[in-house]
């Protein structure tokens, strides 16, 4: 038996990154990468990307693994087909490995109705956080085995250690900082696939890192950077950072900019300590790697069943 994962290539940005982050965390477990291409797959006919769709899966064996990053960055229509072409394989197991909503995208094709069609035909479920399983389930997706990936990490040969700044930086698919944080000293860094070490150099420049939405693949990025972090509470990542002290929970903006200014030297000197403790973990993509490995055990296992209400409550808010 062999894991594949998918990686999507002519993408970049966020998609690209984290799709990085999970692709190069599996080859270190002996993984293989399912390369997929973003192209208008609507200039192909019906053949045409079936013929395609060979070639993708033509390594895959019965019984084997394949981890489909979601959002994969192609249209619905494409990853039908590769669902399709997978299941023709006897015993073949298709682990959703959901990252974001993909419909909620301003650059995606997929309708919500869309997502749920296509993610109930696999077999597991790995979700970026809790909240975005809720979310899911309230809209229709199945009951079935499921991981939370709690930690997103990124591996890299950097382990920036520099700091002589103190600056905020925001992770962001734009150069544009959407929040309401003027009067800090700002640095926006896009994700970038492309230029992972390169954003990574820019932030070791010292500072603390905001996390602020539902992404939080940034910790993985500041992490590397060895930088403290601001995250805003109720993240699936706020008890980590809180608990390991690697910077501070904020409610509001008002706490962001009382952290940012405000923090003593001492309590600086404390958070990049411990950031420096962990920060090999999050290098070698060790909490990714240890997900990758709770997949295999899990995939053969029976459905955990939700609280509706609780289902619905967090759908909510996320939404929001």
């Amino acid at each position: 038996m062999s894991v594949h994962i998918t990686k999507t290539y002519n993408i970049g940005g966020l998609i690209g990154l984290r799709q990085n982050a999970v692709k190069n965390a599996g080859e270190t477990l002996g993984f293989k990468e399912m390369s997929l291409f973003k192209f208008p797959d609507a200039y192909d006919s019906d053949d045409e990307l079936h013929v395609r769709m060979d070639g993708i899966i033509a390594s895959l064996c019965p019984e084997d693994i394949v981890i489909f990053q979601h959002p994969s960055g192609e249209s619905p229509r494409y990853d039908g087909f590769l669902f399709e072409h997978l299941r023709r394989y006897h015993g073949t197991k298709i682990v959703a490995f959901i990252q974001e909503i993909a419909s909620d995208r301003d650059d995606s094709e997929y309708a919500l109705s869309d997502e749920i069609t296509l993610l109930n035909r696999a077999d597991m479920f790995i979700f970026a956080s809790a909240a975005l399983r809720d979310y899911y389930i309230a809209n229709g997706l199945k009951e079935k085995p499921y991981l939370i990936q709690n930690i997103p990490d990124y591996m890299t040969d950097i382990c920036a250690n520099e700091h002589k700044n103190n600056k905020l930086y925001i992770m962001a698919e734009t150069s544009q900082n959407e929040y309401p944080l003027n009067n800090l000293n700002i640095e926006v860094v896009q994700y970038d696939e492309y230029r992972a070490m390169e954003s990574i150099l820019r932030l070791s420049d010292g500072g603390f890192g905001l996390i602020w939405d539902a992404d939080e693949q940034a910790l993985g990025l500041y992490m590397a950077a060895g930088i403290p972090v601001i995250v805003k509470k109720g993240l699936n990542c706020e008890k980590y950072v809180t608990d390991n002290e690697i910077g501070a929970a904020a409610t509001d903006f008002e706490d962001v900019y009382r952290i940012a200014v405000s923090e003593s030297e001492d309590k600086l000197s404390q958070y990049y300590a411990n950031v420096k403790k962990l920060q090999n973990l999050f290098i070698n993509g060790i909490y990714t790697r240890k997900l990758l490995l709770d997949q295999q055990v899990r995939v053969n296992q029976p459905v955990q069943v939700s609280h509706s209400a609780q289902a619905r409550a967090s759908a909510q808010r996320i939404s929001d």
